[in-house]
């Protein structure tokens, strides 16, 4: 690479930087388009993968961290109309992810050549894998997202989980990247050009190739061909609501309000005669049982008393998200739940499993208590876990079995399954998005829940404040919605389809143990790849200043002769 002109040099690593997180976006619902331009995906990678190539080893986590917080920034800019916090810490996280992803990125390109880009997408892969765990486990972004709308395609996610899609994704990104590099592209002269002209590479890539067009090909012929049919199954008519409040407002004015637009929005859903009413998470915040039980606040025990009256003339099962608290060790502990009521007993509860970082949860509060004062500062809910997956059978009112997850926990694949290996056979999803002024936001949000319907092939029903309330059916297709930051009900047919228990249900995420399988002993390769080749520079130098001896006393030796 030409050193001469650093500046040009710099300008032109940082466009392909900001074209790698702009490509990247916009393969997702974005600020362009609030439901994306999925093809994007396929090569956001592209300018990735050429400028490992051209900066060196040292400077490509600093480069990394460009990146992510350029990347999450433009992908996540909805986190902006939120909290301002959150807009610059998942950024600052990723761009933490992405300076150790380079540095690996790199590494894999110098230790295996023209080959390098199969390591690359093995390193990619394997940090989607990584990313979803933990405390900061996120899902948004996973690459296999942006597909959402192709189902003949995302159908392999009933096989591989979500990871299978995002492997399709990203291979042509690497595939081509290599390709030009190979070609001379964006390795030498002053820009992107080489400077000794364009090579033609080998026949070698026609292989990689045509393997993923097969891949591509296999994957829709699958889909096609494993479409469920649920012409002939059981249906079931829950009613939807959709009140539009942002209840993270907090207050008895605006739980009051709340409460209202429910309950009118519920007496007119009661008139077609439903199977089941279902309000979305915390839709009513004061923990029901606390109040009942302690009557400290009149104000909060009289809006109890009010649900409890139109709850009261149901002969339906209604599901709402509340609040839940209870006293631990003589302190007050809130649990984020969803309750099943038989008239207006408490008949079931699910408490959250897999609680929102930041938002919900924060484990480090004594090693950050600053942080952890200001999470409190800005009126954030510190939940406790739940512990079990509880299912609410509704056979009762003729019903099927459901699982009421909450919010977030739809963007992960493992929960959804260990609902319906518990005998789930609709997935009920409750979620409050109306803290995002974007649609944006609660379109990603939905767009991922798509896949826990596929994996599974189970329905979804999914219950918002502000939206996307909608229904999705076991193939993955959106039958029914209602707009985003609309008031109203929605009543649908439910497939209740419990026809196939799919490898993915049964088996789990067995492909990213595979991949990180093969993920640790490629880079323990590269890594020895590496310290050997630079043992053999080392030697080579140490032996150099002896060569230049013995060639100097030579040719004194033939000038005296």
């Amino acid at each position: 690479m030409n050193t001469q002109r650093p500046l040009i040099q710099f300008a032109i690593n940082a466009g392909l930087i900001l074209l790698g997180a702009l490509l990247f976006a916009l393969g997702f619902p974005n600020f362009i388009a609030d439901w994306g331009f999925a093809p994007f995906a396929w090569i956001s990678l592209i300018p990735i993968v050429i400028l490992i190539r051209r900066v060196s080893w040292w400077s490509s986590p600093i480069w990394g961290a460009f990146y992510g917080y350029a990347t999450y920034a433009l992908f996540n800019y909805w986190l902006a109309t939120f909290n301002p916090v959150s807009f610059v810490l998942v950024p600052a996280i990723y761009a933490g992810w992405f300076f150790m992803v380079f540095l690996l990125l790199s590494l894999a390109d110098r230790a295996f050549g023209n080959f390098g880009w199969l390591a690359q997408l093995l390193i990619w892969l394997a940090f989607e894998v990584i990313r979803t765990k933990g405390f900061i486990g996120y899902a948004y972004g996973v690459i296999g997202y942006s597909q959402y709308g192709w189902r003949s395609l995302i159908a392999i996610a009933d096989i591989f989980g979500i990871l299978g899609v995002s492997l399709l994704v990203a291979y042509p990104s690497f595939l081509i990247g290599g390709y030009l590099l190979d070609s001379g592209f964006g390795w030498t002269g002053s820009g992107l050009k080489p400077a000794g002209g364009w090579k033609k590479p080998g026949r070698k890539w026609a292989i990689p190739a045509i393997v993923w067009v097969g891949m591509v090909l296999s994957a829709n012929i699958y889909g096609i061909a494993s479409k469920v049919d649920y012409s002939e199954t059981e249906t079931w008519r829950p009613a939807l609501i959709q009140h539009n409040v942002n209840t993270w407002l907090s207050g008895i004015d605006a739980w009051r309000s709340a409460l209202d637009y429910l309950l009118e929005e519920s007496e007119l859903a009661l008139e077609e005669q439903p199977d089941a009413i279902i309000w979305s998470e915390t839709s009513f915040v004061p923990a029901i049982e606390w109040h009942l039980k302690y009557r400290k606040d009149r104000d909060r025990v009289d809006l109890i008393l009010k649900l409890k009256d139109f709850l009261k003339k149901q002969d339906i099962p209604v599901i709402l998200g509340n609040n839940d608290a209870v006293q631990d060790a003589g302190k007050r502990m809130e649990y984020n739940a969803v309750l099943l009521f038989d008239r207006d007993e408490i008949v079931d509860k699910y408490r959250k499993i897999h609680l929102v970082p930041f938002s919900e949860h924060f484990p480090y509060a004594k090693t950050f208590p600053r942080l952890m004062a200001y999470i409190e500062s800005q009126g954030t809910p510190i939940y406790g876990y739940g512990t079990e997956y509880k299912t609410f059978n509704l056979n009762k009112w003729g019903g099927p079995v459901v699982s009421p997850l909450i919010c977030f926990e739809d963007t992960f694949g493992y929960l959804t399954r260990n609902f319906v290996q518990k005998g789930a056979q609709v997935m009920v999803n409750v979620s409050n998005d109306s803290w995002s002024t974007e649609a944006t936001s609660a379109i990603q949000h939905q767009n991922m829940a798509i896949f826990r319907a596929v994996e599974n092939r189970r329905s979804m029903v999914r219950t918002t404040t502000a939206g996307l309330t909608c229904v999705i059916d076991p193939n993955g297709k959106t039958i029914s919605k209602l707009d985003i930051f609309s008031r109203g009900y929605l009543i649908a047919d439910v497939p209740v389809y419990t026809g196939r228990t799919t490898f993915y249900t049964r088996y789990g995420d067995w492909f990213e143990k595979f991949i990180l399988i093969l993920a640790i002993p490629m880079l323990a390769a590269a890594a020895l790849l590496q310290l050997m080749r630079l043992g053999k520079r080392r030697r080579i130098s140490d032996t150099e200043p002896h060569r230049n001896k013995d060639s100097r006393r030579q040719r004194s030796t033939k000038r005296r002769k």
